[in-house]
């Protein structure tokens, strides 16, 4: 899965369906391209996702909260109705993640984290 570093920001545009494996691979992926570069936020692009499950969703949170750790925020952005409706539906809650409705929302909302982190 590409992780591509755009100003002080990582964009993962997510464009397939995620199974277990594959969001475990992205964790740690997306964990070391963290720690190498340094990110202060991880933008993780949706779109064009029709499924999220409850231990995707977890895994999602769980990879927040440890970029969190690292000093780096999370958005997610792109969330298709369908997926939405299901999440909620399963009382699905995203910890450490900010959700944008699309990718400009995600850069403005980064952008904002950095603000607010250089105030601190």
């Amino acid at each position: 899965m590409p992780i591509m570093r755009v100003g002080g920001y990582l964009l993962v545009p997510i464009q397939i369906d995620l199974d277990d494996r594959t969001v475990g691979r992205l964790q740690q992926q997306l964990l070391k391209e963290i720690e190498r570069t340094r990110a202060r936020a991880v933008i993780l692009d949706v779109r064009m996702v029709e499924v999220i499950d409850s231990y995707i969703s977890y895994t999602l949170s769980e990879t927040a909260v440890m970029a969190r750790l690292m000093g780096c925020r999370t958005v997610l952005c792109g969330i298709q109705p369908p997926v939405a409706l299901t999440l909620a539906q399963m009382g699905v809650t995203l910890q450490e993640v900010a959700v944008a409705r699309n990718l400009e929302h995600a850069l403005v909302l980064a952008g904002s984290f950095q603000e607010r982190d250089k105030g601190v």
